[in-house]
């Protein structure tokens, strides 16, 4: 599915680069559905594009009554550019209260000029137990389950876990492009709140990865008796510029519920029509 990009950010983008005006706008307001500036041969843009690995190292947690399934997730560039999101300076920390920072996206065309994206979704103040604050950026991936249809297909979306937010960095080399640094570009994820200006982002062919123990990494799956997929999705709002946003998910097809407490739930056969 094509990027739907907010019309602030494709007049941003239109006055970026001095280029005509931009297409004639839909009755929503903003610009058709299949508007993906990295499709446009006049920008050039190497663009991200964020996949999810399949849900890892899977199991189970009763708290209270309610069964969680853990599960580590992995966002990896598998794009010819790196995601990079910037706030602007954000003033005197001293003076300051907020936990947000409105994130910009910064896409590179091929001549190595910057192009600007904002609106692309929020940079916040995360706390995680027992590790402090985090900048963090939010809504960049989001758990799911969804039941199947008679051909193993999703059909419903059941559930969606609490896990949101993710800190967007160079945490693991996954690939071997020519095209991604050796090198890590994109650190750990701040911790100082007063920092006047923020930069996160993830390099082809590197993975942000977060271990099935880390806050917020389940989803529940109490009461729920048969196949379901249980997907992991990148970007989920489609805030972000990519180059595709069809293949952003991770997914594994589980028979719940699992047979123990503390025990990975079995994998299902997947049907699918002939």
């Amino acid at each position: 599915m094509p990027v739907r990009r907010p019309l602030a950010a494709v007049v941003a983008l239109a006055a970026t680069l001095a280029l005509a005006p931009t297409a004639a706008l839909g009755q929503d307001g903003e610009p058709p559905a299949d508007t993906n500036p990295c499709d446009d041969p006049i920008l050039t843009l190497e663009c991200p594009n964020l996949r999810m690995a399949p849900p890892s190292d899977l199991h189970v947690r009763k708290v209270g009554k309610v069964v969680r399934l853990l599960a580590t997730n992995r966002i990896v560039n598998v794009g010819a550019g790196p995601l990079e999101l910037r706030t602007p300076h954000r003033g005197n920390p001293r003076t300051t209260s907020y936990r947000f920072a409105s994130a910009t996206q910064v896409v590179r065309s091929r001549s190595g000029a910057p192009v600007f994206f904002p609106l692309a979704g929020w940079i916040y103040w995360k706390a995680i137990p027992g590790q402090g604050h985090y900048w963090k950026f939010w809504r960049a991936a989001r758990f799911e389950l969804w039941t199947l249809d008679p051909d193993g297909a999703r059909a419903k979306l059941q559930r969606t876990g609490p896990k949101l937010s993710y800190c967007f960095r160079d945490l693991k080399r996954v690939r071997t492009f020519a095209r991604s640094p050796k090198h890590r570009a994109y650190p750990a994820c701040s911790q100082s709140f007063g920092r006047k200006e923020l930069r996160l982002g993830v390099s082809p062919g590197w993975a942000d990865i977060y271990p099935s123990t880390y806050d917020d990494n389940w989803i529940s799956v109490t009461g729920l008796r048969g196949c379901f997929a249980f997907v992991h999705r990148a970007d989920p709002l489609g805030d972000l510029v990519e180059e595709r946003e069809d293949d952003n998910i991770g997914e594994r097809v589980i028979q719940l519920p699992p047979r123990h407490d503390s025990v990975a739930p079995r994998d299902c056969p997947r049907k699918r029509s002939p």
